[in-house]
């Protein structure tokens, strides 16, 4: 058997809030968890958009059936599963994201707010991003072990800030320890980190106080 791989042209969904326009002063990417679609996903954030802020969710290109063969659909960002291939398509798919945002406010600031699986995807991307992302808010989700050099060379100059439920029923707090002494054990970063109460979920609070506190700060 012979393996080959072919490059198609395919449509995504995304998900808009607020308006994109060159007045926008805030755009933020938000990057959804395994087996969420964006449609529900987009809902926490509908009291944040405002005149200044608008935000941009795409979805993930893998949709599959939550239970069984029907039912609640979620979607994924990878699996195993041919996984650096996946990392590979991941990139073209932000960088297509950014690009159109950016297109419509060339002078923007870029934030990206990722939860659950989507953290390790946009660190994954960091470094190849073709527009600047000022700000990674990082919520209850694993940072991959693997990042390379230059994501983690992107990581060392943005407003990064990291969220961790003290009930996380997917990331424990030993794991929550271990990620963050590997990133400044093997990447020399001490990122900023902090907890919420609470398991797998935002908290809307602080997910709004965050949101305005980390827009004042543009590295």
């Amino acid at each position: 058997m012979r393996q080959h791989w072919i490059s198609t042209e395919q449509e995504q969904r995304m998900d808009v809030l607020g308006e994109l326009k060159p007045s926008t002063k805030h755009i933020w990417i938000g990057l959804h968890g395994y087996g969420q679609l964006v449609e529900f996903f987009q809902r926490t954030f509908r009291d944040l958009a405002t005149e200044d802020r608008a935000f941009v969710f795409p979805q993930a290109p893998h949709k599959f059936y939550i239970n069984g063969v029907s039912g609640r659909v979620g979607a994924s960002w990878m699996t195993k599963d041919e996984r650096l291939k996946d990392i590979e398509n991941q990139k073209k798919y932000l960088t297509t994201v950014i690009n159109w945002a950016h297109a419509k406010a060339p002078s923007t600031p870029i934030h990206v707010l990722a939860f659950s699986q989507g953290v390790a995807t946009i660190i994954r991307f960091l470094g190849h991003s073709p527009a600047r992302i000022s700000t990674l808010l990082a919520w209850a989700g694993s940072w991959p072990p693997d990042a390379s050099e230059e994501n983690v060379k992107a990581l060392s100059k943005i407003n990064f800030q990291g969220w961790f439920g003290d009930e996380d029923e997917f990331i424990s707090r030993q794991k929550q320890i271990e990620i963050q002494a590997h990133y400044k054990d093997k990447f020399e970063l001490d990122l900023a980190v902090s907890l919420y109460k609470g398991g797998h979920k935002f908290d809307k609070v602080i997910l709004k106080s965050e949101i305005e506190r980390l827009e004042q700060i543009i590295p």
